[in-house]
């Protein structure tokens, strides 16, 4: 678990913690793969003597162009999916007794950290489009709290999602209890 990256209260116990669906990232990662692999593909099934752009050129250039160039490309691409690998392991969901936090990892350098203490919990819907998510059981999870955030907690690609919320309204309603906050409406 990434608790280490989590600073937790004293006596704070962790109820949940998951990444986005395993889905999320192989949806990524075959784009990445099918533009890694394109064009060399592109290049052994494309006759260049055939096409009237390239009957000035030098054809003895245009495999260590092509080399060169695709070599530029494959290193981007590389990248590309460390990134994409990054930003899934990073991009972390966790539900405590008392609070959920949210890690959203935005490229490399740049993270963003949600909270929202679950007795501020006022509204949470789960969305789950499409026939694969259906099938496959992931979605987001949108949250509005009391207060005035400017922000927006949404968790997106979710396994699970109702289960998810379940856990979340059963940790709030427990919070509210032992806390002794008024009664409020959190059966959605």
């Amino acid at each position: 678990m990434l608790l280490d990256k989590i600073k937790l209260e004293d006596d704070e116990e962790v109820i949940i913690q998951t990444r986005r669906h395993w889905f999320v990232i192989v949806g990524q990662l075959v784009g990445m793969i099918v533009a890694i692999i394109a064009p060399p593909i592109i290049w052994l099934l494309v006759d260049l003597e055939s096409i009237p752009a390239f009957e000035n050129l030098d054809l003895a250039l245009a495999g260590p162009v092509f080399t060169f160039t695709y070599g530029l490309w494959f290193i981007f691409m590389w990248i590309g999916v460390f990134s994409i690998w990054t930003n899934y392991y990073l991009d972390i969901l966790t539900l405590t007794d008392r609070r959920v936090i949210l890690v959203n990892q935005k490229g490399f350098f740049r993270r963003n950290v949600a909270s929202f203490r679950l007795e501020r919990l006022q509204d949470m819907n789960i969305e789950i489009n499409g026939f694969l998510a259906t099938m496959l059981d992931f979605g987001n999870i949108n949250v509005e709290t009391a207060g005035h955030s400017e922000e927006e907690f949404k968790a997106t690609g979710l396994p699970k999602p109702r289960d998810i919320k379940a856990a979340i309204l059963k940790a709030s309603d427990q919070r509210l209890q032992e806390s002794n906050y008024p009664a409020t409406n959190n059966s959605l």
